[in-house]
């Protein structure tokens, strides 16, 4: 099972993440600003913020003046509020079996156990902060933040030289 986000989610997040780090400037962020820092093609940032705008968490102003700012601090906007902007509500919305197996009752075996493991992955996201993430992206960009051990992308890195010449 792939619990990734889609493409929509994924730039939603890195473009709310560049909003909360970039909360107390003193003007609102640009849509090239955003693509530029986070990587969110250009094509597609529009609608990403767009998305944000309209589920309350962004605000944007047009004009020379004009950009995106967060609605509210980052300390106040919760992750599961950025992903659910774009993926949509966080819950279980058929039987995690499927409908393969013969229906035998209203309830299958695993209806308690998937309820719950839906119910904890909501309470994580809507408990972590962008806050957090801003500060944890600052730590990662400054490579203060130690890389887990199951981190999934590989960055080669390399070591500074100490040969002399």
């Amino acid at each position: 099972m792939n619990l990734t986000l889609s493409k929509r989610g994924d730039y939603a997040v890195r473009s709310a993440i560049f909003l909360a780090r970039s909360y107390e400037a003193d003007h609102p962020k640009k849509l090239r600003e955003v693509s530029a820092e986070m990587c969110v093609p250009r094509t597609f940032v529009s609608q990403i913020l767009g998305d944000l705008v309209h589920a309350g968490l962004a605000v944007s102003s047009f004009g020379k003046t004009g950009g995106y700012r967060l609605a509210r601090p980052p300390a106040e906007v919760s992750l599961l509020e950025v992903v659910e902007a774009a993926e949509g509500s966080l819950v279980s919305s058929r039987c995690a079996l499927g409908d393969g197996l013969p229906c035998r009752s209203a309830v299958c075996p695993l209806h308690e156990t998937w309820g719950e493991a839906v119910t904890s992955l909501r309470s994580i996201l809507a408990t972590t902060s962008l806050e957090c993430l801003a500060q944890r992206d600052r730590a990662i960009e400054t490579d203060a933040y130690p890389v887990p051990a199951d981190a999934h992308r590989s960055v080669e890195r390399t070591a500074p030289s100490t040969a002399s010449a």
